[in-house]
């Protein structure tokens, strides 16, 4: 039986995420305690770099188990050059990501001051991110392949640990069918873009407890009428089938910490 400690959606808050696993009580060196994180680690907060080497280096003595979430996606678009588009270094908090792991505070911004743009193109962004992507792989060779190679979900006796959603309606949710935007992800891909209603939905597939982030609770609470004096706590469905923990860090600098006890599935 290990005691499971959960986070989803830090954020890059690596402060904020220590000190609710004090709380928790969370003790690396406890044999009996598992870190989890449900997905989106970076993004949106400026400590991206320490969140990154705490992970890892918990990874590394078998006490974290780290899940891909859609932020993931971002990064790893900049990093194998996939994506050149300015729109989530803009509007999704990949600024602060790129911020700390190249060490620069707003580095296209003071590329561009530097150069004399004074208004720039997505073009000028385009030549910066290409090599910036040089840099970040000649700095941290390994974490194109660490983020690619992240799990979409966690299995143990009783839980499934994901970032947004299963697909509850198919024969097999280990093999999602679940669609959206027009069918621009799918699968597991489609899974991390849950809007919401997974909270609500009937899952046929399975009877363990499904945890995910991705949504915040005080979104599903504004959504399913549930009221509450802490709406960004975590939220247990009725039934117990759906907890969502995100508790929407970047608005209110809070980590939410789920602590449960489970078997796991090697042991």
């Amino acid at each position: 039986m290990k005691k499971l400690f959960v986070v989803s959606d830090v954020h890059g808050h690596y402060q904020e995420m220590i000190d609710a696993l004090e709380k928790a009580g969370f003790d690396e060196n406890n044999e009996n305690h598992l870190l989890i994180s449900c997905g989106d680690e970076f993004d949106r907060g400026g400590q991206a770099l320490s969140v990154y080497k705490y992970f890892r280096r918990l990874e590394s003595i078998n006490k974290a188990i780290v899940l891909k979430g859609n932020h993931s996606m971002f990064f790893i678009d900049y990093l194998n050059g996939k994506s050149v588009s300015p729109f989530n270094y803009i509007y999704n908090g990949t600024n602060e990501t790129l911020a700390d792991f190249l060490m620069q505070s707003k580095p296209f911004e003071t590329w561009c001051a530097i150069g004399g743009m004074l208004d720039p193109t997505f073009g000028d962004f385009a030549i910066w991110i290409s090599a910036a992507k040089l840099d970040l792989q000649a700095w941290y060779p390994d974490l194109l392949q660490w983020l690619e190679t992240r799990p979409y979900y966690y299995e143990t006796e009783n839980y499934i640990f994901t970032h947004g959603a299963i697909d509850g309606k198919c024969e097999d949710w280990k093999e999602p069918k679940k669609e959206v935007y027009d069918g621009r992800f799918t699968g597991w891909d489609a899974c991390m873009w849950d809007d919401g209603s997974f909270f609500g939905s009937e899952i046929k597939n399975t009877n363990k407890t499904v945890v995910v982030g991705h949504f915040g609770t005080a979104h599903l609470r504004s959504m399913y009428g549930i009221e509450s004096e802490d709406p960004h706590s975590i939220l247990t469905r009725e039934d117990g089938r759906v907890i969502a923990i995100d508790a929407t860090t970047k608005l209110n600098k809070r980590v939410n910490v789920l602590v449960i006890e489970d078997n796991l599935l090697e042991e």
